[in-house]
């Protein structure tokens, strides 16, 4: 079991140490996370906020590397020159349209650093090496898979990261996500004579119905999402072209793929019925989490050392964690933040995650975090020999 040594007079000296770090860098970290909540910024768009996380790392001794086609990305490594495995510590920080951090991503970004800082003030004594990454643009899932494509995660060992949530929880599933523009042209011609064209809506509207009558469209553990970005423009004319946006989820990888190529050929036979041309234009999804077991025990077990009382987290949410979870061993979990009748990505949560007890949420967060560190790298356990795909 991972963290059997944690109880070890070297693992309790360590952890005490990151306690009183902790409690020395906490300021720095809120006053981070502060600003980026009265800041928020869209995906690929968190020029400041990036700034800021970086700004708080230099002064504190990291190095700080760009990510090769992600402006609003960067690499931060602390390597206390001893040897030892690699954590990796992951920051969000992106706000959804309209809403602001509905999401609460500046307490990720909060969280991420205020444990970077705290471990790196144990200097030598950690052995090992702390990377704390800037993702961005996980509200539309490209960030971490862009950044896993730079290469950006090579050489990580585990990697840790914390959300807001309405409970205090581990994720040990969550849904994977493949998304998908559906464009159907037809003939256009005047509304007086539509028998002369052929409507472009016909064919998404179709495409709508048999995704619909899909018996798997209202199964537990599955769904699909719509949406109409195109469809004429005027009243007096047949639309010549229709687009739609499809997304599908699921939390099992192989009825993922299954359910995306069921929903392109309902789009495909649509389109021969209506008599449209289909194109069909792939975009980025999320894998589902492939969950730890030696990381999300000792971050339970880290969590409920801190007073936190853990909860199971449904598998209904989705995020480009899971792609990192696929390549490296990982957990994400939440602390209790919001009320119970909060919902993310709306108001009420971006209000929730401007009050106090979201900001004592966060330093739970990244205490947790920096605890369960240090149980990595006092163990002989390697994490991934327990890891399973829940």
């Amino acid at each position: 079991m991972f963290g059997r040594e944690a109880g070890s007079e070297r693992a309790g000296s360590l952890k005490e140490a990151v306690r009183l770090a902790h409690a020395a860098t906490r300021e720095t970290a809120d006053v981070l996370a502060k600003r980026i909540y009265a800041n928020p910024e869209l995906s690929d768009q968190e020029y400041r906020a990036a700034g800021w996380c970086r700004e708080a790392l230099d002064k504190a001794g990291f190095t700080i590397e760009d990510v090769a086609d992600l402006p609003t990305g960067f690499v931060a490594e602390y390597d206390a020159g001893s040897g030892g495995p690699t954590i990796g510590l992951l920051a969000e920080y992106d706000a959804l349209p309209d809403i602001g951090h509905g999401c609460g991503h500046h307490l990720i970004a909060g969280s991420a650093v205020g444990a970077g800082l705290a471990l790196a003030r144990l200097r030598e004594a950690f052995s090992g090496r702390i990377k704390v990454f800037g993702c961005p643009a996980e509200e539309v899932l490209t960030g971490k898979p862009r950044m896993i494509d730079a290469a950006a995660f090579a050489g990580v060992d585990a990697a840790l990261t914390f959300h807001a949530y309405h409970s205090t929880s581990v994720m040990t599933s969550c849904m994977g996500i493949r998304t998908f523009e559906l464009a159907f042209r037809g003939n256009s011609s005047a509304t007086a004579d539509p028998w002369a064209g052929v409507n472009s809506i016909d064919g998404a509207a179709m495409t709508y119905q048999r995704i619909n009558s899909l018996p798997e469209s209202t199964r537990a553990g599955i769904r699909v999402h719509r949406l109409d970005t195109q469809g004429g423009d005027a009243f007096s004319a047949v639309p010549e072209r229709s687009t739609c946006h499809v997304a599908v989820r699921a939390d099992d990888v192989a009825e993922l793929e299954r359910l995306a190529d069921t929903v392109v050929d309902c789009a495909r036979r649509a389109a021969e019925s209506s008599g449209n041309t289909l194109e069909v234009v792939e975009g980025k999804g999320s894998e589902p989490i492939r969950y730890d077991r030696s990381l999300g025990g000792a971050i339970q077990a880290n969590l409920r050392e801190l007073g936190e009382e853990v909860v199971d987290w449904p598998a209904l949410a989705f995020t480009d964690f899971g792609n990192v979870s696929g390549l490296i061993p990982g957990v994400l979990f939440s602390v209790a933040t919001w009320p119970g009748d909060v919902p993310f990505h709306t108001r009420a949560a971006a209000e929730h995650s401007g009050r106090p007890r979201a900001f004592e949420a966060m330093h739970t967060g990244a205490l947790a975090m920096a605890l369960t560190a240090i149980d990595f790298v006092t163990t002989d356990d390697s994490p991934g020999s327990e890891a399973a795909a829940e």
